[in-house]
């Protein structure tokens, strides 16, 4: 037996939205400080955990960890939690940071996480080599603590 329609469909103009149209925000949403000065830095320095210097097969990546504060759901923390780890202890080998998780590492290779990124923000800031000191002033990451 054929379907039939009960109502009749109206003609002419399409009806009205029921939902609103989302209004643009006025300021966009703030995410994690930025700083590829800091992140440039950080990848040339030696890994903290084997004493690798990037140099010809050899990569030293910025590995940002959550050692100033939990991350957004898909985001990563601020620029300012990096620390320097080469490609096989940052996600290749079994004793790597991305396979054993950010406690286990820590654990496993006996580091201070968040004392080590505390200290190379001082570094960092004391070298004076980003191009600007504002950022510094107005992030939501605490002062750095002399060591």
């Amino acid at each position: 037996m054929p379907l039939r329609r009960t109502a009749r469909l109206p003609r002419g103009l399409p009806p009205k939205r029921q939902t609103p149209v989302p209004k643009k925000r006025l300021r966009p949403r703030r995410g994690p400080d930025r700083n590829p000065d800091y992140l440039a830095w950080i990848r040339t320095l030696e890994c903290v955990v084997c004493a690798r210097m990037s140099c010809g097969a050899t990569v030293i990546e910025a590995a940002h960890t959550n050692a100033l504060g939990r991350r957004g759901i898909g985001q990563k923390t601020t620029d300012f939690s990096a620390v320097p780890l080469c490609a096989a202890h940052h996600r290749e080998r079994l004793d790597s940071y991305h396979r054993l998780g950010e406690q286990r590492f820590a654990q496993k290779h006996g580091i201070d996480l968040q004392e080590l990124v505390l200290g190379l923000q001082t570094r960092f800031w004391e070298q004076g080599l980003s191009g600007t000191r504002d950022c510094r002033e107005s992030a939501a990451i605490p002062k750095p603590i002399s060591l």
